[in-house]
């Protein structure tokens, strides 16, 4: 029952976060989410009673998915195309490390008041930091915020060491850059648009599935590992080890084969692991312990990519909405996939074939998505829809054109 709340609280946080990140800004969103993370984590160590208990899980757990959908919206949109992947993966790899240092710390600390509050704590200090990182530049342009976002360019400018382009940038140059993007941003952006628009539509549609098929198939799995009938604390830090090659491998394979050919692959051979797992008999445990971190070393892979993938597959003024759709997804996956092994009762490979099956099938949907790669971040549904036109141009144009477009 904990758990299942406590993953409701990251539904209902991906729901909160989302719109209101694209309302107030990313910057100050996380700082909120730092804080409430800090508050509610440390409280949770004294809670008197279960229902309190909950109640504070609950509240951690919408702050968190606030600071893992901004912390990647941040770092996208600050980034270049180039840079892009080396970042994300990068932070992707955080959450490896990070279970990797939870198991030995939870290893080594039994006592669950004591865990917790070590775990809280150090958040007071990410919310004391988290003052001085800058808004989404691309935010503030798009959301007519002019002066503000040129004190934040010419702020990051001062950073990387180029105060002199900086100090060429003035509202005027930006108005003229933008005036093109100001002039269509007049009508709101709504999470309608998303399936209103025929461009987006089926972008929404295939990336939600994409986080659903993670939610349901990690957490089922991972959520789960009395069950695989090894030691928790090893199986738990093994995950996070193969988690780290997965997820560099990523960092590759991102580059040479593209966004959708790897989010379709990582996600079919995820499954293919776990359905293959199930045909493995009971008494070779050590083999159905190697599919199974297979099998969620994949979809680690799937996961950065889906991170990266959602972010460039939407424009600035729907980013976020879309990001916390896709985050609903994946939790409500979360929430849905510990469930299916009640169905272990009736027939005991039952949950295998379904944690298997549901990622192969979503994997091949994943192929109907357009490629994404070393293409700039759009910043309205116009950008979007102008990329698809040019695209469809150079099609049209045949090899010759490619050829030359190349050189």
């Amino acid at each position: 029952m904990a758990q299942f709340i406590f993953l409701a609280g990251m539904l209902v946080g991906a729901a909160v976060c989302g719109p209101a990140s694209d309302r107030f800004g990313r910057r100050l969103v996380l700082t909120w989410s730092y804080l409430q993370t800090a508050v509610s984590g440390t409280a949770t160590a004294f809670a008197p009673t279960f229902p309190v208990y909950c109640l504070l899980r609950f509240l951690l757990a919408c702050a968190l998915v606030g600071v893992m959908m901004n912390t990647s919206t941040l770092l996208i949109e600050w980034t270049s195309a180039q840079a892009r992947v080396l970042v994300m993966t990068l932070n992707a790899l955080g959450f490896s490390f990070g279970q990797v240092l939870m198991t030995a710390v939870a290893y080594g600390v039994r006592d669950w008041t004591l865990l917790q509050l070590l775990i809280s704590a150090p958040f007071f200090l990410c919310f004391v930091y988290s003052w001085w990182l800058a808004e989404s530049a691309r935010w503030l342009l798009t959301t007519g915020r002019l002066e503000r976002g040129l004190h934040e360019l010419q702020r990051v400018a001062a950073i990387n060491g180029k105060r002199a382009a900086g100090d060429t940038l003035t509202t005027e140059v930006l108005l003229s850059a933008m005036q093109e993007d100001l002039s269509t941003n007049q009508a709101p952006s709504s999470l309608g648009s998303l399936l209103r628009t025929p461009g987006l539509r089926l972008r929404t549609c295939l990336s939600t599935l994409c986080w659903f098929a993670f939610g349901f198939t990690f957490y089922g799995i991972a959520m789960d590992t009395q069950g695989l009938g090894s030691n928790i604390f090893l199986l738990q830090g093994l995950m996070g080890v193969a988690d780290i090659p997965a997820k560099i491998g990523s960092l590759l394979l991102l580059g040479c084969l593209g966004r959708r050919p790897l989010q379709a692959v990582s996600l079919m051979l995820s499954g293919l692991c776990i359905l293959g797992n199930g045909l493995v008999p009971h008494e070779l445990g050590a083999l159905r312990s190697a599919l199974v971190i297979l099998g969620l070393g994949c979809m680690g892979t799937a996961f950065t990519c889906i991170t990266i993938y959602c972010g460039e597959l939407f424009p600035t003024v729907l980013r976020m909405r879309a990001v916390g759709l896709g985050q609903m997804a994946a939790r409500g996956g979360a929430c849905l996939g510990p469930l299916v092994r009640l169905l272990g009762t009736h027939r005991p490979a039952l949950p295998l074939l379904i944690y298997g099956s549901v990622p192969v099938l979503i994997g091949l949907a994943a192929l109907l998505l357009p490629e994404t790669r070393n293409l700039p971040l759009p910043d309205t549904i116009e950008d979007l829809q102008s990329q698809a036109v040019k695209k469809a141009k150079q099609s049209s144009r045949g090899h010759p054109v490619l050829h030359s477009t190349r050189l």
